[in-house]
């Protein structure tokens, strides 16, 4: 990861054109959109993948010069808001001096990630789902967080994933982390 960082900001970007054909794939197997855009120079490239789940849209994009990002809006019928990160020694430090952890019950997530948000037991209940956890930790997955909007009473998925995403096995286990956390939103009623 931190090699990946190096490069991205010494070098300016990463090429992606070879990301193209599983991301098409992936389109195609699962009746998504898939628009690639280029710059007049045609010197840096992006990918936007929009997968549609139930009545929602999972949206991935990724560039040249950013790292893939996933986002989801759904609908919900309260106040509902966590986020997940890499747990550094800063992290750490901060617990020490009363920084909110919410634990969710397994020993290897709780060390790597700061889990913070609105409802402990909520967020203990949705990810409780070994899969969910197994999907973030093996997949370089250093930022997942659902904030929430009071204009519109929805809340905003959205995922951060380091440059290893090289495969449409790997895309498509990220489009499962999203569609599993819809599915257990429904599950705890939160979803209008």
């Amino acid at each position: 990861l931190f090699g990946q960082m190096f490069l991205t900001s010494r070098q300016g970007f990463i090429e992606i054109s070879e990301k193209r054909h599983f991301w098409r794939d992936l389109a195609d197997e699962l009746n998504g959109t898939l628009i690639v855009e280029q710059t007049i120079s045609k010197e840096v490239e992006s990918l936007m993948l929009h997968i549609p789940y139930k009545r929602y849209s999972v949206k991935f994009t990724e560039s040249d010069s950013h790292p893939l990002k996933i986002n989801c809006k759904v609908g919900v019928n309260q106040l509902f808001e966590f986020s997940i990160s890499y747990e550094d020694s800063m992290e750490k430090l901060l617990k020490i001096f009363g920084n909110q952890d919410i634990q969710v019950g397994d020993d290897l997530f709780d060390k790597k990630y700061l889990i913070q948000g609105t409802d402990d037991d909520l967020i203990a209940d949705l990810f409780a789902a070994n899969e969910l956890k197994a999907i973030l930790l093996s997949n370089n997955v250093f930022s997942y967080n659902c904030s929430y909007d009071k204009t519109d009473h929805s809340i905003q998925l959205s995922g951060m994933v380091s440059r290893t995403v090289n495969s449409k096995s790997a895309l498509s286990e990220l489009f499962k982390l999203f569609y599993l956390t819809i599915d257990k939103l429904e599950i705890l009623n939160l979803l209008k």
